[in-house]
């Protein structure tokens, strides 16, 4: 009978003394990461405060998004828009010196912030080669593939009359009008047949 009361009395001052270990253990951590949250919590709005603080640079920095747009205008107006971040050769520079930087390029900065450039470059006398062209071609409305030299090649000539479309349609395709794929210019001319 001893024994069984030692052995509960060993077991019931094990348990809480487990009880109290794991309390206090869990008391320092949750203590610990209070005190590492509201480190954080004040980096993070030192951080927030010194940035509000900096002045709006108008420059192209390393994280500044340069557009570059080929505005095709042969045909009904078509854009093409190629993305990439700035490079190194023109990180700090001004509106001003991007302005001349680019014109010797072909391209005029049409918007200037230190976040994103557009430039855009008008070409005049090409199709976009690697696109397909809606347009007329003996009074019926036909399909072409531009090719790499920015030239028309015949796909398919449909057998819907460029005269049964109705007038700003007919404008577009008598311009020609410009696609990225076969797929968008056959369903133009689906959109015509319905």
């Amino acid at each position: 009978m001893k024994k069984t009361i030692g052995i509960a009395a060993a077991l019931l001052l094990s348990l809480v003394t487990s009880f109290f270990a794991g309390y206090y253990t869990t008391l320092r951590y949750v203590e610990r990461n209070k005190v590492s949250q509201q480190n954080e919590n004040l980096l993070h709005e030192e951080l927030a405060e010194n940035t509000a603080k900096l002045p709006e640079l108008n420059v192209i920095g390393p994280n500044t998004e340069i557009v570059y747009r080929e505005r095709y205008v042969k045909g009904v107006e078509y854009n093409r828009d190629v993305v990439e971040g700035a490079t190194a050769e023109v990180v700090g520079m001004t509106k001003e010196e991007a302005e001349e930087y680019f014109k010797n390029k072909g391209y005029l900065v049409i918007d200037f912030s230190n976040e994103r450039v557009l430039l855009v470059k008008d070409i005049k006398d090409k199709w976009p080669s690697g696109c397909f062209v809606v347009k007329e071609k003996d009074g019926f409305v036909a399909i072409f593939e531009v090719d790499e030299n920015g030239e028309l090649k015949l796909v398919k000539v449909t057998e819907l009359k460029v005269t049964d479309l109705p007038d700003t349609d007919r404008e577009e395709v008598i311009k020609g009008k410009v696609y990225e794929s076969l797929e968008d210019a056959n369903e133009l001319i689906e959109e015509y047949t319905s």
